[in-house]
């Protein structure tokens, strides 16, 4: 091999590097766009609904209409369907770390000797797929597998994502949900509701 061939490796190599950089770097600004369409979309939202009543009180969804039974005088203010749960949970497949020594005892038993760990691995995983509501008193999500209730003043922080919300109770692990395209009326009430408990 000659250094004409190492030299067109090297081209090649060095071409391929450099449109993978390119294909990436395009991505993630097509990403950083798509947040801060976004974004700005939210923020419209929230000046829309902070301009027409100065509240999103004043303005509830009929809960009959979408099939949602509220507790007390519970006020519906914004819905987000198709919406998935994400729980992180075993895959069913674990991991072996660390040395040790199997011995055969007798046929079918073994001895094991030495130090190691066996560890499950865990993967994001769609457990209940539903919707998302907003009341006046607490984030609802419903769905035939399962139903959770988060008052506010359960909800320590909600998190906006761009396909979904993360939101985090004051005690336990924090809920995922995933949608895909994420409303930017229901995000804008989620903030503002944010800052009327806070």
């Amino acid at each position: 091999m000659g250094s004409v061939d190492i030299l067109k490796w090297a081209v090649m190599v060095g071409a391929v590097i450099a449109v993978v950089g390119i294909v990436g770097f395009l991505n993630s600004r097509k990403k950083r766009r798509e947040a801060e369409q976004y974004n700005a979309a939210i923020e419209r939202e929230r000046q829309a609904l902070l301009n027409d009543s100065d509240t999103v009180l004043s303005t509830p969804l009929d809960p009959a209409s979408f099939g949602y039974r509220p507790v007390g005088r519970e006020n519906l203010l914004a819905v987000e369907e198709d919406t998935a749960r994400m729980e992180l949970k075993s895959s069913g497949t674990y991991r072996t770390r660390g040395s040790s020594v199997s011995i055969p005892i007798v046929k079918g038993v073994r001895y094991r000797v030495g130090s190691g760990s066996v560890r499950t691995e865990k993967s994001w995983q769609v457990t209940a797929t539903g919707r998302l509501l907003v009341t006046d008193k607490a984030v609802v999500f419903e769905s035939p597998e399962k139903n959770e209730r988060m008052t506010w003043g359960q909800i320590a922080d909600i998190e906006l994502l761009i396909d979904g919300y993360r939101i985090a109770k004051r005690t336990g692990p924090p809920r995922i949900f995933v949608v895909d395209p994420p409303d930017p009326r229901f995000a804008a009430v989620i903030e503002l509701m944010l800052t009327r408990v806070d």
